[in-house]
């Protein structure tokens, strides 16, 4: 049996913490050759922190002091499998015991392009003590370098760690499908939703995108509504935004528990996945809210840049938009055909529990990890 230890940045209240790490790990504990856990650096070493503070709040002496306190942890998994969840100073313990020989096996998960955004040491020499380099992009490529295999969460990610290791598997942010599930809609009103961590600028100009535009949906769908469920760094900003610059009625809901946004989805029924901008961050995001979406049996319209465009089939299971004009006409079409609708949810519904449900993925994570000890 191999012993597999997740190493989390956040806990499970962050979409890639829950899903690649804690979701990954049960459903790989399925399995009779596999024991697993998790290990977080939030919920685990710092539970009296935010999941946001270990992103935006930390400073180095609170970084070396949750490493090492990781250490000892570590130190006790050496016979184990370390499945690193992203590079970020999380990674700075188990990266750092690998290369003195302790951890000899490690499996690199990289779900997002996280090099312009990395959060490492903020001085240069911690960062050069244990990862060996200061820049941002090289110790991303070391993680690459040195690990047993890669599990990349896109297409685009996949190339990208490919240029660094031999071994990549694509393997998706899917969607438990058990709990995320279509609900029987009787509102004649048209919901379109929004909902996420509204972290920094790409994702709150995404947001700013749908309150410039709803209005046209508004003059041309009866009965259609705006919902925005999220939170974030800049949650409170958008709040104001709405009371100065929106003549429209438009309801938000802060971020409710991951374990209740499958009730939120049934009351929904248009999920909408705007990028604004096409960046290497986006093009190369494997967002679990499309997947969320999709199992609730919601009709996506979503831009069509990176992975989104590898998992909807326009006019079939979802719609993609090439510009803004496209992306209201969608809206405007799925708002105003009931029956569109459901055919466009029904399908997506299919696809979530077909390709990217959890005992799918995790199936594709035991045969990889597999192949990587033979």
């Amino acid at each position: 049996m191999t012993r597999v230890l997740f190493i989390a940045h956040n806990g499970y209240g962050y979409p890639h913490s829950r899903v690649r790490c804690y979701h990954f790990a049960r459903m790989l504990s399925q399995y009779p050759d596999f024991q697993t856990s998790v290990l977080s650096f939030r919920q685990d070493l710092a539970p009296h922190l935010s999941e946001e503070a270990m992103y935006f709040d930390l400073r180095d002496r609170h970084k070396l002091v949750l490493t090492l306190k990781a250490i000892p942890r570590l130190l006790a998994e050496r016979h184990s499998l370390i499945y690193i969840q992203k590079a970020h100073f999380h990674s700075a313990a188990p990266f750092f015991l690998h290369r003195l020989g302790f951890l000899p096996r490690y499996v690199f998960d990289y779900d997002d392009y996280d090099i312009p955004l990395s959060n490492f040491f903020g001085r240069g020499i911690w960062n050069r003590i244990f990862f060996g380099s200061n820049r941002w992009d090289e110790i991303t490529y070391r993680h690459a370098r040195r690990a047993l295999g890669c599990v990349a969460s896109s297409f685009r990610l996949k190339e990208f760690l490919s240029e660094y290791h031999p071994r990549v598997v694509r393997i998706p942010t899917g969607v438990d499908a058990d709990r995320f599930t279509p609900g029987e809609r009787m509102d004649p009103d048209v919901v379109y939703l929004w909902n996420g961590l509204i972290w920094g600028e790409p994702i709150y100009q995404n947001v700013q995108m749908i309150l410039r535009r709803f209005p046209e949906v508004v003059r041309e769908v009866p009965g259609a509504r705006l919902w925005i469920v999220g939170d974030g760094r800049l949650w409170d900003r958008l709040q104001a935004d709405l009371a100065d610059r929106v003549d429209f009625p438009v309801k938000t809901t802060r971020a409710v528990p991951p374990d209740r946004m499958p009730e939120i989805l049934r009351q929904a029924d248009v999920g909408l996945l705007p990028i604004a901008e096409d960046t290497e961050w986006a093009a190369a995001k494997s967002p679990t809210k499309l997947f969320e979406y999709m199992a609730a049996g919601l009709a996506v319209v979503a831009g069509n840049i990176g992975e989104v465009r590898h998992v909807i089939e326009h006019g079939n299971d979802g719609f993609l938009a090439q510009n803004e004009e496209e992306f209201v006409d969608c809206l405007v079409r799925v708002g105003r055909d009931a029956s569109l609708r459901k055919r466009i949810g029904m399908n997506a519904r299919l696809k979530a529990e077909r390709e990217y449900s959890l005992p799918v993925l995790g199936s594709h994570l035991a045969e990889f990890l597999r192949s990587l000890l033979q």
